[in-house]
């Protein structure tokens, strides 16, 4: 990704040649959703809550689960690690329920990301 030159020389059976440059702008490409529910109840489907994407070169990665009372109950800062509802997924079990989720991140060309989302935890 980045600024990438990019170089085309052509000979002709002749012996002539030719040059061209350009200068391409590759884009890193970072995707981020958030599902809407998960199970956790063992199954192996589902039983852990996280975003799905692509995240090369994002940084900044903050992952937040808020339950009604206002209590952050699991976060992190690595955007592959899973919440698996649990409070910081050791504690009790969380109440079947809606769950707020918040996360934030900078793109790799420095833009700030915010997202805001509901996670329903079925038991």
């Amino acid at each position: 990704t980045g600024l990438q030159v990019i170089r085309q020389i052509v000979t002709h059976e002749s012996g002539c040649t030719d040059t061209l440059t350009q200068v391409v702008d590759v884009v890193p490409l970072v995707t981020y959703f958030l599902p809407n529910a998960f199970t956790p109840n063992g199954d192996g489907v589902n039983d852990g809550y996280r975003g799905e994407g692509e995240m090369n070169g994002a940084r900044d990665f903050q992952f937040q689960v808020w339950n009604r009372y206002g209590e952050i109950i699991f976060e992190t800062t690595d955007p592959y690690e899973a919440w698996n509802g649990q409070k910081n997924n050791v504690g009790a079990l969380a109440p079947e329920g809606v769950y707020i989720v918040y996360v934030n991140y900078v793109t790799p060309r420095g833009q700030p990301v915010k997202l805001k989302g509901y996670a329903t935890l079925i038991r």
